[in-house]
């Protein structure tokens, strides 16, 4: 099974739920949510289905409504029975109220790749991840912020969602989108006479105009290569970049900026401007990394221009406050510094300079008192002044809503329906 997190700790930063769920429990639940349909072909270019029994309904996208363009925080979470098709739930809160402004269901086509026993990469893998029946969790509490690439399994309006498809005979692996009437819309093209590699096809996430779906392919050398379809037309494929895949086990799409360019690597992380990320890479730990002015890159040791974040920073890079500024918690979960113990603060990334040790303020002052609770950033403001995180105190989970300045002092989030949006799923945003 892949895992995509974790380099400097548990998967979800400890206060992350861990997956028990085995390939003997999950694979049943697969063929029960979309295996085993000889129509079930990733090619087909430019065929469209509608999802029926696979995926429709006639009530999927009812209510569905705008998101905002601020005051909402999104949520998104998956839910798979044993005996009907999956379905993801896109839903905006209003996080002052706490009450359900607008939400949007995707039911999951039979041909999509939604559990790690496929070993295929896809961001849907992640977001459904604990979802199935039987798998039980750990009392850790919610997962972290959503990396870049949840977010952008979906276009900016969250109106449609991409997946990776599989053909479920041959293993061959296409991208296609799927929207909230259950329409499918396959993407890739059908798999050539000639005697060659599988097509692999996977990492599916949307470019924020709608464009086209982004993905990567990794043939028998390992050699990946970052391409995109456009949506329209034939879905011709885009080359944007490649090279070797070499300890790169793990790693997953973001996409920055306009003109888009990608990033393949660990727990990327992108700048608000576009023009910066934080990754981990191999033999090198947590990085900052400039992205390209065009196409794509790899994230890995000496094929990107990357600073590495001290060691004394003792930073887990948890997502972007600015432009220039990280928000860091412990990276093994328990500081270095008692008065950062299980505290948060910022790391200003134009300061860093190469060197072994952090530059002088390049640390700010721990944000939130010292404490022997586990806490888990949930949310980052999208105007960088405030955060919402997860306290896990013995079985007590509870959720506080902090200024992001040092010594601040956090406020507990009372509202009841608070817990149903912030204990489920991943939130990819907070506008």
């Amino acid at each position: 099974m892949r895992r995509t997190e974790g380099h400097g700790g548990s998967r979800w930063r400890g206060g992350g739920r861990a997956v028990l769920a085995v390939a003997a429990v999950l694979l049943p639940l697969v063929a029960g949510c979309g295996g085993g349909h000889e129509d079930a072909d990733p090619g087909a270019k430019g065929a469209k289905a509608t999802a029926g029994q696979q995926g429709g309904g006639k009530n999927a996208g009812q209510g569905s409504g705008a998101f905002p363009d601020k005051g909402v925080l999104v949520t998104a979470s998956c839910t798979v029975p044993a005996s009907k098709p999956a379905s993801v739930t896109v839903t905006g809160w209003d996080p002052i109220t706490w009450k359900q402004t607008v939400s949007r269901t995707f039911t999951v086509p039979a041909e999509a790749v939604v559990a790690e026993a496929d070993d295929v990469a896809s961001p849907l893998v992640e977001l459904c991840a604990d979802n199935f029946p039987g798998a039980g969790t750990s009392e850790d509490g919610p997962r972290a912020v959503a990396a870049t690439r949840l977010r952008q399994l979906f276009d900016k309006d969250f109106s449609r969602m991409a997946v990776v498809l599989i053909d479920r005979e041959t293993e061959a692996t296409g991208v296609g989108y799927v929207d909230t009437s259950g329409k499918l819309t396959k993407l890739s093209g059908e798999q050539g006479e000639d005697f060659g590699d599988t097509p692999k096809e996977e990492n599916a996430v949307f470019a924020q105009d709608g464009s086209a779906v982004w993905f990567t392919e990794t043939d028998s050398s390992d050699r990946v290569r970052i391409a995109s379809r456009s949506v329209a037309g034939d879905h011709a494929v885009t080359e944007q970049a490649g090279g070797d895949g070499e300890y790169m086990d793990g790693a997953g799409l973001a996409l920055a900026g306009d003109p888009v360019r990608g990033l393949f690597g660990k727990e990327v992380r992108i700048s608000p401007d576009g023009r910066k990320a934080t990754a981990f890479i191999t033999w090198q730990g947590y990085n900052v990394v400039d992205v390209p002015q065009r196409g794509a890159a790899l994230l890995k040791a000496k094929r990107v221009k990357a600073t590495a974040i001290p060691f004394d920073a003792d930073c887990y890079p948890y997502g972007w406050v600015d432009d220039r500024t990280v928000l860091c918690g412990p990276r093994l979960g328990k500081a270095d510094d008692p008065k950062r113990n299980n505290s948060f603060w910022t790391l200003d990334a134009s300061r860093l300079d190469g060197t072994a040790d952090a530059p002088k303020g390049a640390l700010g002052g721990p944000i939130i008192p010292a404490t022997d609770r586990k806490n888990t950033v949930r949310a980052i403001a999208r105007e960088g002044k405030q955060m919402i995180f997860a306290s896990l105190q013995g079985t007590r989970l509870e959720f506080f809503v902090s200024a992001i300045a040092p010594g601040a002092t956090p406020k507990k989030i009372t509202a009841g329906s608070a817990e149903r949006a912030l204990s489920v799923g991943d939130v990819l945003e907070w506008r």
